[in-house]
């Protein structure tokens, strides 16, 4: 894998754990209290593998493509996270 190609590996990552984060606040705002639950903990397990075991090695062996908003320098493109799945307050 060369630069480029971690770089758009890097975006999908970043861009599947918004899917997952919009996913879980749609379920905690649609659905009943003890699907939420369910729900949150399945998508909790998830985006921890996603961060520790996908994420954190990839930016280990690139860290020029780590993002600035996790101690990284490289900066985003604004629009990656476009269109959103969900849109929910914080």
């Amino acid at each position: 894998m060369n630069e480029y190609e971690a770089e758009q590996l890097s975006i999908l990552l970043l861009q599947t754990l918004t899917k997952l984060n919009e996913s879980a606040a749609f379920v905690r705002d649609k659905d009943a209290e003890e699907h939420w639950e369910t729900y949150r903990k399945a998508v909790g397990r998830a985006m921890g593998i996603i961060c520790l075991e996908l994420q954190a090695p990839l930016w280990h062996r690139f860290p020029e493509v780590k993002p600035e908003k996790m101690g990284g320098t490289y900066k985003l493109p604004e629009d990656i996270y476009e269109p959103k799945f969900y849109e929910f307050d914080d």
